[in-house]
């Protein structure tokens, strides 16, 4: 499997976070499009198994998934450039709209653009979960449907925390492909 450089790394992440708006889900097919689509640094499987565990793990999703990315490519310090990398846009973004909170909050202009992003960001997470969901159901495509069909469901019509709902679903999913998934086929 080629590897990146760390500069490469650090750079792609920086680039990547500095035109993304959204958050962890809008990013995400960026940085599969860029890591497995176009230069094939990473596998379909590889980059689900990064969105899951970034999803687990506590703090913004876009950084977490830029770290594992980074460490699944180069180790700690793949992981240490891609949080670099990843981490200065938004601290850029922030203190440019600190400074000018005021001239923010007040502008018409800026209002307008910030309530037309949300539709497109929207769009985005709505198209990066269905190419998620389609890569899900080229392998074990009864166990992914009924889960997420109970996921969803639960979620829906519960007032369940999300965050429960995904560790349970992990489990489920360890038991299976750990256990259960094995002792039938043998």
């Amino acid at each position: 499997m080629k590897k990146p450089s760390y500069f490469e790394l650090a750079t792609s992440f920086f680039k990547i976070n500095m035109v993304t708006f959204g958050g962890g889900y809008a990013i995400m097919p960026i940085i599969k499009k860029t890591y497995v689509d176009e230069k094939s640094y990473l596998t379909e499987n590889d980059m689900l198994d990064i969105i899951a565990l970034a999803q687990s793990i506590p703090g913004a999703m876009a950084i977490n998934t830029s770290m594992l990315v980074g460490y699944k490519l180069r180790g700690v310090m793949g992981a240490l450039v891609s949080l670099i990398g990843a981490f200065f846009p938004p601290l850029l973004v922030i203190s440019v709209v600190y400074i000018f909170y005021e001239l923010f909050q007040t502008n018409l202009l800026i209002q307008s653009i910030l309530l037309g992003m949300r539709g497109a960001v929207s769009a985005v997470m709505i198209y990066s979960a269905f190419n998620m969901f389609k890569s899900l159901l080229k392998s074990n495509r009864n166990f992914s449907l009924i889960l997420m069909t109970i996921a969803f469901l639960v979620g829906w019509f519960t007032n369940i925390s999300v965050g429960y709902i995904m560790l349970v679903a992990g489990i489920i999913g360890f038991l299976y492909f750990g256990y259960i998934r094995n002792w039938v086929q043998s």
